[in-house]
């Protein structure tokens, strides 16, 4: 059957995995980045080893250096001195050679922070962080410090606390044994990686639900293959433990969900054909009614929904015209079969679209030159344009919250990682390490 065939093809990147070599972005970047100078963790009297404090200053290296807005400085010994001197203002203003520096010092466990704006001649101190020397304790604490840092320099919110949901696949026992795949939660750095579900069986394509007013618990989509064919559950990240959500026969496939939390699109083979679906869900009380087709064609086979930021349209993939490529069609049909409009003219083989945040873009992946790159669309006009190259398969891209950072996994048969790449710098960064196959990435705020 083809639907068989179509969902081997979407799950054959279990199989498969990323080069060692460099992944290139070559996309035009939409803004400078901005020197920032990153003292050394000045001590007093501390307990934390010298090699853990090298450890915390790794971590607030990476959160700088990849946010898509600074690029850190080397450090000197002269530049060292003026942030311990004691005038360290006007100091700065003759020495640094940067817009912004930060200082920091470690009495006992206390680490303290003071943010110097350069051209603005404005400082800040932020409040004392305790920390604990648990590495994964504190790395998150500095996460959240980063972000401070950046809602101070930029007036936007930062990344560096958020977290991915990805799916790890690895084989049962033995070499011969059967694979599986469980839901794991990293921080955007790929570290702190925790294992979610625990079913013992195929669980792929997590989707994280947007968080509402009142919900106490954060919960998130995914496929599991537990019952013998493919349904889509609900689950809590604190438990892990998935009910279904969705409520029709056949194999359901790849959820989205609606920024609103009012629909469910996903893909299923109820009717004979993997076709759109969409099913009407309440915010707090879960799916009301039952799902509707939303579109199918004649010997086709559609993939990979995903919604605009309103909820009024749905991005997917359909092979209609023969090739695959992406798609948007209205998410009411009304009274007259809605009618799909084409968006990827480039490239006839494109794949697992993602919308970004703000509603302007749309990162999807395209065979290009016979590997898979991820290509971004403009909807404003209507360009497409590829943001890496390099060996490797790319796939599954998502966007940041901030519609800047954009997650994906790289495969070409001997691993497979995640990485994370900014439209502001040039370069794709590994994120996940060891063995297993890491896939489908999704992106979502603490």
């Amino acid at each position: 059957m083809k639907y068989i065939y179509i969902i081997a093809v979407m799950l054959t990147g279990f199989l498969t995995a990323e080069s060692p070599q460099e992944i290139r972005v070559l996309l035009d970047t939409q803004s400078s980045l901005s020197s920032i100078y990153l003292s050394y963790i000045h001590c007093t009297d501390s307990s934390l080893p010298a090699n853990y404090i090298k450890e915390l200053e790794k971590i607030l290296q990476f959160d700088f250096d990849h946010n898509g807005k600074t690029k850190v400085s080397n450090k000197t010994k002269e530049k060292e001195l003026l942030l311990t001197s004691s005038d360290q203002q006007a100091a700065l203003l003759k020495g640094i050679e940067a817009p912004f520096a930060l200082s920091f010092s470690l009495k006992q466990k206390g680490l303290h922070c003071r943010v110097y704006s350069l051209l603005e001649g404005h400082t800040k101190s932020f409040a004392e962080i305790h920390l604990t020397g648990s590495l994964a304790q504190d790395r998150q604490k500095l996460h959240k410090l980063s972000d401070a840092i950046h809602k101070t320099l930029f007036r936007e919110d930062g990344i560096a606390y958020s977290r991915i949901l990805y799916s790890y696949q690895r084989k049962n026992g033995s070499s011969e044994g059967s694979w599986g795949s469980e839901i794991i939660e990293c921080d955007w750095d790929g570290e702190n990686s925790r294992v979610i579900t625990e079913e013992k069986s195929y669980c792929v394509t997590p989707v994280l639900i947007p968080k509402g007013e009142g919900m106490t618990k954060e919960m998130f989509l995914y496929v599991s293959y537990k019952t013998g064919q493919p349904k889509i559950f609900i689950a809590s990240l604190e438990e892990g433990k998935g009910k279904k959500a969705v409520d029709i026969r056949g194999n359901q496939i790849l959820p989205a969900i609606s920024k609103k939390r009012d629909k469910i699109a996903f893909i299923c083979d109820a009717t004979g054909r993997t076709d759109l679906f969409v099913q009407p869900i309440h915010p707090d009380t879960g799916r009301t009614g039952t799902p509707k087709q939303l579109f199918s064609y004649p010997k086709s086979t559609q993939a990979s929904p995903t919604f605009s930021p309103d909820g009024s349209k749905i991005a997917f993939v359909s092979d209609k015209d023969g090739a695959a490529r992406i798609y948007t069609i209205p998410t009411e049909a009304g009274s007259s079969r809605p009618t799909a409009n084409l968006i990827t003219k480039k490239s006839r083989e494109s794949s697992c679209p993602s919308w970004s945040p703000d509603g302007k873009k749309l990162a999807y992946s395209a065979k290009t030159e016979g590997t898979r790159q991820i290509w971004i669309y403009d909807f404003s006009t209507g360009d497409e344009k590829q943001l890496t190259y390099g060996p490797g398969n790319k796939e599954n891209p998502c966007w940041a919250n901030n519609s800047l950072h954009i997650v994906f996994n790289s495969t070409d048969g001997i691993s497979s990682d995640l990485y994370i790449v900014n439209l502001n710098q040039p370069e794709a960064v590994k994120i996940t390490k060891g063995p297993g196959k890491k896939h489908y990435p999704t992106w979502g705020l603490r």
